[in-house]
């Protein structure tokens, strides 16, 4: 059923033209989401809105990510399917991860930034070297066509800065004017003790109001599809939290060994001893940005499983108190 279309939007939407109010810089997750009223895709039907899918993050890959290149490619698991939610809740969720996708391009950047200086400073200083005979023009171009590839790793971060900010600037209905930063998110702790599968898929069907109108409006054919679709959809999103809690616990062990190794590689790479001082530090921010990654997913799995239930998006509700043991 098609939603039914204000008229002040419906106006803008036939002259073609749609302008967001005033978006602040910098802007916070909770003030995005609150463009998501008046998108022009909260005014298209479930049929109309997969003819224009949307373009994949840059770095917020969910289901990869739990699944650690196990599973065949699969992006669609990342979006829930819009039989299943109200254009509004989508469009929120869409901007949830457009403004995870942004901060982890920043944090990118500055890893290819660091990593730049760390390979720079080497191909600078055997460059004068030679100049005194103690390297030779093979040293050099090493070291130099070492440098070009972290170099040009540098550049793409910077232009999926500008690329993932183009998205966000879409998602919040706003794609004229880029937002230039955006607030840190505190994710803190989050809940890890969820309701069994079948409690989860009876509050949706009670508590979704988009869903339970498309049910209403279905065939008993149609229906049980849709009712399948849903214990599907939250099947898969209850195993990636639990695949991401293991995850969280691996990238723990290993941001402890990669700290360890950075600084072992520092210390030899300060006495001038050879050193892959490079290559550790690309390995130290690669397991950081990954926490975020897991973060980032947690948060937008939990959020996706709030929408089917009805419930707010953002902010996500926090681990229930532990009760103290009688001693």
């Amino acid at each position: 059923m098609m939603p039914r279309v204000k008229p002040w939007l419906a106006l803008l939407l036939l002259t073609g033209i749609t302008h967001a109010a005033e978006v602040p810089d910098p802007i916070s997750l909770e003030q995005a989401l609150n463009f998501a009223e008046g998108h022009p895709r909260t005014q298209l039907a479930p049929e109309l809105a997969l003819r224009h899918p949307l373009p994949e993050p840059l770095y917020l890959d969910c289901h990869m990510l739990a699944y650690n290149n196990n599973a065949s490619p699969d992006n669609q698991r990342d979006r829930l399917l819009p039989t299943l939610l109200a254009p509004l809740e989508l469009q929120r969720l869409d901007i949830m991860q457009r403004f995870f996708d942004v901060v982890l391009a920043d944090s990118s950047s500055v890893r290819d930034n660091e990593n730049m200086a760390v390979y720079y400073i080497p191909l600078d200083r055997t460059r004068i070297r030679k100049e005194l005979k103690e390297f030779s023009e093979l040293d050099v171009a090493e070291l130099d066509a070492e440098y070009q590839v972290v170099r040009q790793q540098g550049t793409a971060s910077a232009a999926s800065q500008r690329l993932t900010r183009s998205l966000l600037a879409q998602a919040i209905n706003n794609p004229q004017k880029l937002p230039n930063e955006v607030n840190p998110i505190d994710i803190g702790e989050l809940p890890t003790d969820l309701p069994p599968l079948d409690e989860l898929v009876e509050t949706s069907l009670k508590n979704n109001a988009w869903l339970a109108e498309r049910r209403d409006d279905a065939s008993a054919a149609e229906r049980a599809v849709i009712d399948m679709e849903l214990r599907q959809q939250i099947l898969e999103l209850l195993l990636r939290l639990d695949i991401f809690k293991v995850a969280a616990e691996r990238n723990k062990a290993e941001t402890l060994w990669r700290d360890y190794y950075l600084e072992r590689s520092r210390t030899l790479y300060e006495q001038e001893v050879k050193s892959d001082i490079g290559d550790a530090m690309t390995q130290q921010s690669k397991v950081r940005l990954q926490k975020q990654q897991i973060q980032y997913c947690q948060a937008l799995t939990l959020a996706q499983l709030n929408a089917l239930q009805g419930k707010p998006v953002w902010p996500l509700p926090k681990p229930a108190p532990k009760e103290e043991k009688p001693e």
